[in-house]
């Protein structure tokens, strides 16, 4: 019989995949104990709310808080008895729905995009005046709008110089920004990702890519004009990252890049 912290999130042995497993939930809008709870059902299967609190190290009532939620995103189930116990879809199920909703949310959004910008066009401007010759900057805050920063900057690079750590190339591959990447003509990859998982990037044909051992926080350089550098990253509500188009700024750190890659061809 199980008790306290359940046995997979304390164990080292499963260490790496559930917190692999962990990190997709995040990315498709679970909270941390949200997706802690999935996991406990997904591979428990009915159990009370009690016994999901403590053997997952929650308040009770939050637990329910939580359960009530998962319902209504349509991942958990409940029995009709007293007292009530909770399952969770099979996680293929699970992705394949998260996956479908998000599609079709797109796919609405552009439908109605030639309307949105038409009302959009009937708005009219004021007097606008722009700041082409200032330096600009951005603190963008969350995962959604860093990675959708970073989307829209290498859809159309001819340069790109990233560097990243394990977590940030499984994202990047997870949200699919890496193969767009690997269409940019000149990219180069400074990396601390163990050679386990360098697959993320062979599988999309990026092969310009060097290991480092010391991690480094994520930053995206696109063609000297733009960048996004995180600044900080401890969980998906705590997320942040500048973007700036300061040349200055841009060529210091495009700079120490050019250093960091000649450091780590020298130690291949």
């Amino acid at each position: 019989m199980m008790t306290g912290m359940f046995m997979l999130f304390n164990n080292d042995e499963y260490k790496e995949p559930v917190e692999r497993i962990i990190r997709v939930l995040l990315d498709l809008g679970f909270t941390l104990n949200e997706a802690k709870v999935y996991v406990y059902l997904a591979k428990t299967g009915y159990r009370k709310a009690i016994e999901i609190a403590e053997n997952i190290g929650i308040p009770r009532t939050e637990t329910y808080q939580i359960l009530n939620r998962l319902q209504s995103k349509g991942v958990v189930i409940a029995t009709m008895e007293h007292p009530v116990r909770y399952a969770a879809v099979e996680f293929g199920d699970l992705l394949k729905n998260m996956i479908n909703v998000s599609m079709e949310r797109l796919k609405e959004f552009d439908r109605r995009r030639g309307e949105i910008l038409e009302v959009w066009s009937n708005i009219p401007e004021f007097a606008k005046n722009t700041c082409d010759d200032k330096d600009r900057f951005q603190i963008l805050e969350g995962r959604e709008n860093i990675y959708t920063r970073i989307s829209s900057m290498v859809a159309d690079a001819n340069e790109l110089l990233i560097i990243c750590n394990e977590v940030d190339a499984l994202r990047l591959y997870n949200y699919g920004i890496m193969d767009a990447i690997a269409k940019c003509s000149n990219v180069k990859v400074i990396s601390s990702i163990s050679t386990n998982m360098a697959s993320v990037f062979m599988d999309v044909g990026l092969s310009n890519v060097r290991m480092v051992e010391k991690r480094f926080p994520l930053m995206v350089i696109k063609d000297r004009k733009e960048m996004v550098y995180v600044l900080r990253d401890r969980n998906r509500n705590d997320m942040a990252a500048l973007w700036t188009d300061s040349t200055a700024l841009i060529e210091s750190i495009a700079a120490l890049f050019s250093l960091l890659w000649k450091d780590a061809d020298s130690k291949r």
